[in-house]
């Protein structure tokens, strides 16, 4: 990863519009446009579920509560993991209309950690069943980093090269404000988005991919039989 400051890729941006010795578009408004090219950037990468941004929040002890706050930057869940008593469990996610699944059956014991799921509701993550224990941590992706309004902020987590798309797309939404013709520019972020989507895949290039076993780890779940 690399880091650009702000006034980097607004110099860059402001050549690619030819525009360096213009006013028509203020600093400030090219500081706009680079934080939203960053984003399309940000979410072009996360989608390749390559694990690019990572962060763990602090542990949630279920057992006070069923219902916790997201961190303030959180974007995207990867995964929850359940500490009990020192054995770490991968939660699955359960989705909104199976939220009331528990609600008839009281767990206690193994079979309470082994039912435990989570679900993420607006700017909270819920678990079931609601007389949970245990003490979980969330594994997410952030919300993009945003610079502010000093030639010094910086992106902190470009690839090398990666950095010409922001430029480009803020080049592009310049010209646009000046109605100027873009489409030779849009053509070339195309490229480059082709580029991007096709080398932040497959980060790991020196194996091949396989089947992910989702069972490891898990808290084995009971039959209806209860065996």
């Amino acid at each position: 990863m690399a880091t650009f400051t702000e006034a980097t890729l607004r110099t860059r941006a402001r050549r690619m519009a030819d525009m360096e010795n213009s006013t028509f578009v203020s600093d400030a408004g090219i500081r706009d446009y680079i934080n939203s090219a960053y984003a399309e950037l940000y979410d072009l990468i996360i989608e390749k579920y390559e694990d690019y941004y990572v962060k763990t929040d602090t542990a949630m002890d279920l057992s006070s509560s069923d219902t916790h706050n997201l961190p303030d930057d959180f974007y995207k869940a990867l995964g929850v993991d359940l500490d009990v008593g020192g054995s770490i469990y991968s939660l699955r996610n359960y989705t909104f209309q199976e939220r009331n699944r528990h609600r008839a059956t009281l767990y206690s014991g193994e079979r309470l950690f082994a039912e435990t799921q989570y679900h993420i509701q607006g700017s909270k993550i819920k678990f079931i069943p609601s007389n949970g224990s245990g003490s979980a941590t969330l594994h997410y992706i952030p919300v993009a980093d945003q610079i502010n309004d000093s030639d010094t902020s910086q992106f902190t987590s470009i690839i090398p090269g990666f950095e010409e798309y922001i430029c480009l797309t803020a080049a592009i939404s310049c010209l646009m404000k000046e109605e100027s013709d873009v489409q030779m520019h849009m053509a070339r972020k195309e490229m480059l988005k082709q580029r991007i989507e096709s080398a932040a895949g497959k980060r790991n290039a020196g194996d091949s991919y396989s089947i992910a076993d989702v069972s490891i780890g898990r808290p084995y779940h009971f039959t209806n039989t209860g065996i």
